[in-house]
């Protein structure tokens, strides 16, 4: 498996969400990120009783396209959640691959705010570098300003950086990858 992260925009994702994502990548992890052509909207994980999307059937998708790379993340502007949660900024595959990050409620549009755009940016990095942390083998952390600790709320993920704490940098470099 090649040293890459495989970038997987899903539906209709903005070319500067990707860009600026796909750059942060290769600055915290050191890999080449490699962009594939767009995945179709997701409406196989519409659930219409929830008006979401099931974050799980976008990770089984990932996972059945085969892409190359060590790290796969899809990038999706749809409303994610997960069993038993409201929403999720992002999910990774447990022992996989695989992970996806949701811009939808990222966007201060989404909670009747003027949208700002360098605040999605900020956002949509530090959900891809936290959900990628998952998939090299990085569980959460205490560190509130570390990117791995938990986000409940957006409050939490505009808190913390984009990079990790020493500690977890620390596990991540031990990680053979």
């Amino acid at each position: 498996m090649s040293a890459t992260i495989t970038l997987v925009p899903i539906g209709v994702v903005e070319e500067e969400v990707l860009s600026h994502v796909g750059t942060a990548l290769t600055e915290v992890f050191g890999r080449q990120v490699e962009m594939v052509a767009p995945l179709p909207s997701p409406d196989y994980a519409y659930n219409e009783h929830r008006r979401q999307y099931l974050a799980g059937a976008v990770l089984a998708q990932l996972r059945k396209c085969r892409f190359p790379g060590e790290g796969v993340l899809g990038i999706v502007d749809v409303d994610l959640y997960a069993p038993n949660l409201n929403f999720v900024f992002g999910q990774a595959s447990v022992r996989g691959r695989e992970a996806v990050i949701a811009l939808t409620r990222l966007r201060q549009s989404f909670y009747g705010l003027p949208e700002e755009k360098d605040l999605l940016l900020a956002r949509a990095v530090k959900e891809a570098v936290h959900e990628l942390g998952h998939v090299y083998g990085l569980s959460h952390c205490p560190d509130a300003r570390c990117v791995m600790h938990f986000s409940n709320s957006l409050r939490d993920t505009d808190f913390k950086s984009y990079q990790f704490c020493v500690a977890c940098r620390t596990r991540i470099l031990e990680v053979p990858h």
